[in-house]
């Protein structure tokens, strides 16, 4: 694959394949009753997602927090990191309500 190179083109793709792409997240999550979320930002920084029925922010918690133990079993012996996945964890929850906070707002 390599990146096409007509800025028209390229905009026509990414819109066809971004609504292919959330018409097969739902239907993953509709024919396995599954939990979806996906984020998509364009290029220019605009945001498309979609998510089940269940909330955006209740998935990406249940990902953060299993992310998180992940990580915790992998660096059990180093406490030194362990603060610098909390920091992590934290300044990524804070990116996202900070996002969120300007999408609401309607500044995006």
């Amino acid at each position: 694959l390599r990146r096409i190179e007509n800025k028209i083109n390229r905009q026509v793709t990414f819109s066809k394949r971004r609504g292919g792409l959330l018409k097969k997240a739902h239907e993953i999550s509709v024919l396995c009753d599954a939990e979806v979320a996906l984020i998509v930002f364009s290029n220019k920084g605009k945001l498309f997602e979609f998510s089940t029925d269940s909330c955006m922010d209740s998935i990406l918690e249940r990902y953060e927090r299993y992310s998180y133990t992940e990580r915790q079993l992998v660096a059990a012996d180093a406490t030194p990191r362990s603060w610098t996945l909390e920091y992590n964890k934290l300044k990524s929850r804070a990116e996202l309500l900070q996002r969120n906070h300007r999408h609401y707002m309607g500044e995006d």
